[in-house]
């Protein structure tokens, strides 16, 4: 029998984990560890015993280093909110597993826990030549595939085949051996000689909850889009009522929408946290940069969620392969908080890419387009004149990647020319290496935006091969005039990755910037009836293709999507190291509810956000995400001292950007006072940075000018020590003072305190 410890360990390692034996408080963990098979995926699972009271964890050794993975059997009080992992809940995601990818799932698992509230059916579905895939599976030849293992998970590949049509369905399954989560993809070929008949109504993710409080609602937690208004990126919660008998709680209260915009976050960020009145729930990612549609609605104590494709209604032709949506299903039990903690780890340590060969820790950036006061508009006027004086001053300062905007490129403006990858001449005569060599010695990243799928009215391709560009529907004013590049053709994939190359290998470039996406309309436009939605998911694939490919020729390469508003989702997220949220720049107010929102559900460092301001409460108020300098160094009047502090105060938070979020206040831009925390779980340190926004004259009520802080995750019986960067002060404390909470007092708003902690010595 193969040993397997997979559960509790990962192959990535970071330095700053303990590398000695480990106590819980002043206790030592002691238990028994039993290991049996398991029918999953054919893996073992692990049970154990009750001597292990707080928490079991394992070391295991990984290139040189000791990484430990804290497995919980109960959460101590003060890490309920933590993404802390429990074994009941690894169990039970592992027992779930089990059911539905049984050859026949229908009552294949007994336990008590799965039929009281979660429905064990294939958790997917679709319609093919009119009958549902229930009936279809249970007709068709089934086989398993190959089933694989790594360090944090094991996978496994459930084919079905269509022996009249000659369709085959493959349902690819990966479960997380380190949280209670459950990743997959829906496959669809056409391996007859003729055309298949209807695909339809695919919904990647068909789930039902079930609960026992007659009557209850159920609660579906989310966070807006980028849609361009006030409150984008905040959270929201939508009660979706019970029903008693057929008469419901509410009238129009039975079920709720998610999604429905192109792209993928266009209304509302792809994750969902399903919350039952029984303190559990499961939540669920999207990944799909296209349209997608959510439908959670209610019946009764039964929640029947629907996420898949906004259109789909197409044959495939012979030879033709099609994935939809990845889905991720991660079930949690206790507080809601504990859940989205869990999410935000596991994307951290298994979906952002590694960053110069760790686990991602944001770069300080600086983007040209913002220099000499800009403001986001200084573009085609960047010239090789310009911008080498300004390397110098940002490289002391403490940048970390140096970016070029649009306009880099032949003519002007700078949007009628997209397409036209090749530096100028005139702006740049001797290219870029005269920027770029003065960057590495400084460890400083060389990038250039680009907009790979637009094509404006003065693209040279247009000309060249018209067979590679679908017209544009008029919609982006960019591409209007011109079209968008036919990513789902391996021809046009490669002419764009050709001129990456060479700015890779000729120009110095070392970070990529991309920018630009089509619209609902070009993909949908002019569909035939026994075609939709084709034309998107091939898009879509060709989209995932060209950036895997130039992440495979390239693999140091640093990935910055600033079209990130409308495209985060679980499969950018697996793509680029971080994302704009939009195109409104240098708020300050506005940039601290962003990150509280999406610091929600992303890892911390996810966002960039450009800080025009240099003094703590402008700059502070981009610390919980990346940071991008929209500074102007060359004034005669800027300063280069307190601009250095802020970079190296950043520096030294950003380490907990990925541990846990605390929420410290409620979101909104009325309030004087906005708050969070991020705390690290296996480092017992962390930050929290607290702002003041308005003083009593600005509002129509009185302003508090002390703010009460209560710092979460903290252990009431250690002591920590206490550093307040805005008064530069100390205080050692014991964790129990928390809980009454420590007052905070601000000077004359704007004005910000950013409070980091440790344990005391």
């Amino acid at each position: 029998m193969k040993r397997l410890f997979s559960s509790e360990s990962s192959s990535r390692s970071r330095s700053e984990r303990p590398r000695s034996s480990i106590l819980i408080g002043s206790r030592v963990v002691v238990g028994l560890l039993i290991v049996v098979l398991s029918p999953l995926f054919g893996r073992v699972a692990t049970f154990h015993s009750p001597q292990v009271i707080v928490s079991s964890l394992l070391a295991q050794e990984v290139a040189g280093s000791t990484e430990a993975r804290q497995i919980a059997d109960v959460l101590p009080p003060h890490q309920l909110e933590s993404g802390l992992v429990t074994h009941k809940e690894l169990q039970l995601a592992q027992q779930w597993g089990e059911a539905v990818t049984a050859s026949s799932p229908k009552g294949s698992h007994a336990d008590m826990w799965l039929n009281r509230w979660l429905n064990v059916a294939r958790p997917f579905s679709f319609r093919y030549g009119g009958k549902d895939s229930v009936s279809l599976l249970e007709q068709w030849q089934l086989q398993k595939g190959e089933h694989k293992t790594d360090s944090h998970s094991e996978q496994q590949e459930l084919i079905w085949t269509d022996a009249a049509t000659g369709l085959q369905f493959r349902w690819q399954v990966k479960r997380f051996t380190d949280y209670p989560a459950l990743e997959w993809v829906l496959w669809f070929e056409n391996r007859g000689t003729k055309d298949t008949p209807i695909l339809e109504d695919i919904q990647d993710l068909n789930l039902r909850l079930n609960h026992s409080r007659k009557g209850e609602p159920y609660i579906v937690h989310g966070a807006h889009g980028g849609r361009y208004m006030r409150d984008d990126w905040w959270p929201f919660s939508r009660e979706i009522p019970a029903t008693i008998g057929d008469i419901p709680d509410f009238v129009d209260g039975r079920e709720a929408r998610l999604g429905g915009d192109y792209p993928s976050s266009r209304r509302d960020l792809p994750f969902f946290n399903l919350e039952t009145p029984e303190n559990r729930g499961a939540i669920v990612g999207v990944g799909w940069t296209g349209g997608w549609l959510g439908q959670v609605k209610a019946n009764g104590n039964e929640l029947t969620t629907l996420v898949g494709l906004k259109e789909a209604h197409f044959v495939l032709h012979p030879g033709e392969r099609v994935r939809t949506g990845r889905m991720l299903l991660l079930f949690w039990e206790g507080k809601r908080l504990h859940a989205q903690n869990m999410l935000r780890q596991l994307l951290h340590k298994h979906y952002i890419p590694e960053l110069r060969g760790k686990l991602q820790e944001p770069l300080v950036s600086v983007n040209t387009c913002f220099t000499y006061h800009g403001k986001g508009e200084f573009l085609a006027q960047a010239t090789e004149k310009e911008i080498l004086p300004l390397v110098q001053p940002f490289n002391q300062i403490g940048a970390e990647a140096f970016i070029i905007d649009a306009g880099w490129y032949e003519g002007a403006p700078w949007n009628e020319w997209l397409g036209n990858w090749r530096y100028s001449e005139k702006k740049y005569p001797r290219g870029f290496r005269p920027l770029s060599e003065l960057l590495p010695a400084a460890k400083v990243e060389f990038g250039l935006w680009f907009a790979p799928e637009l094509l404006s009215k003065h693209a040279p391709l247009l000309g060249e091969h018209p067979e590679w560009i679908r017209q544009g529907s008029g919609e982006n004013t960019y591409s209007k005039d011109g079209g968008n590049l036919r990513m789902e053709l391996p021809a046009a994939r490669n002419w764009f990755l050709k001129q990456v190359d060479a700015l890779i290998e000729n120009e110095g470039m070392t970070c990529y910037r991309q920018d630009g996406y089509n619209t609902y309309a070009d993909l949908h436009n002019d569909e035939a009836e026994n075609r939709k939605g084709i034309a998107e998911i091939q898009y879509i694939m060709g989209l995932y293709t060209m950036l895997d490919t130039l992440k495979k020729r390239h693999a140091n390469l640093v990935m910055e999507a600033a079209v990130g508003a409308p495209r985060i989702d679980l499969e950018t997220l697996s793509r680029f190291h971080w994302h704009q949220p939009c195109e409104t720049w240098l708020d300050a107010n506005r940039d601290q509810c962003t990150l509280y929102g999406t610091n929600l559900w992303l890892p911390g460092g996810m966002i960039v956000l450009y800080t025009g301001l240099v003094d703590d409460y402008g700059a502070w108020s981009s610390f919980g995400g990346q940071l991008s300098l929209a500074w102007h160094p060359l004034d005669a009047d800027f300063p280069m001292d307190l601009a250095r502090r802020q970079v190296e105060r950043y520096k030294s938070i950003r380490p907990f950007l990925s541990g846990d979020f605390y929420p410290l206040t409620p979101v909104s831009l009325a309030e004087t006072w906005m708050g969070y925390q991020f705390h690290r779980v296996d480092l017992d340190k962390g930050f929290a940075l607290v702002f003041k926004r308005y003083d009593s004259p600005h509002v129509l009520y009185s302003v508090n000018d002390t703010f009460t802080l209560k710092l979460r995750g903290i252990n009431p019986q250690s002591r920590y020590r206490l550093h307040f960067e805005r008064s530069n002060k100390d205080e050692t404390l014991t964790g129990q003072v928390f809980a009454t909470g420590i007052e905070i007092v601000a000077g004359k708003a704007p004005s910000a305190e950013l409070v980091v902690y440790e344990p005391a010595r």
